[in-house]
């Protein structure tokens, strides 16, 4: 493990990564009255953990049912190795894919896609089949969602 990352990573620093994940527009004041630390000492550990590469980024978690987005699924593709950067290009450029990752195991990468009707995902399927074997499953629920942190 790098200095960088241990010495933010500390107490306080899983602390503010937290409070960062409940809420990231929070201030820094309202963050160090959380963890007991002044503002500007928030502002660079939280500088410091940009740069560590321990935080990727801000952002909206946003709700697709209320773009008509109603139906999520997991596609599994089997494919050759050479066809994978084809099929990169291609999930970046279909807005219904949101998730892309290469897997170990019988299937080569699992597809998150948000749909708005069965005939989309049916399409979806249809236009990922070009490039291997698929396997779909939508989801009826999702009763568990956790924070990164939560799960460490």
């Amino acid at each position: 493990m790098n200095a960088k990352f241990e010495s933010s990573t500390d107490e306080i620093g899983m602390k503010i990564l937290q409070e960062l994940q409940i809420n990231a527009r929070m201030t820094y004041s309202e963050i160090g009255k959380r963890v007991g630390l002044s503002s500007p000492a928030v502002a660079e550990r939280i500088y410091k953990m940009e740069e560590a590469g321990i935080i990727n980024g801000y952002h909206a978690d946003i709700n697709p049912n209320i773009f008509g987005h109603n139906i999520l699924a997991f596609i599994t593709l089997t494919t050759q190795p050479e066809k994978y950067q084809k099929i990169y290009s291609f999930a970046e450029n279909e807005k219904e894919i949101v998730e892309c990752h290469h897997v170990s195991g019988n299937e080569s990468l699992i597809l998150k896609v948000v749909s708005v009707s069965i005939s989309h995902l049916e399409s979806m399927v249809e236009k990922l089949s070009k490039f291997g074997e698929t396997k779909s499953s939508i989801v009826l629920s999702s009763p568990v969602k956790k924070k990164m942190l939560e799960s460490i």
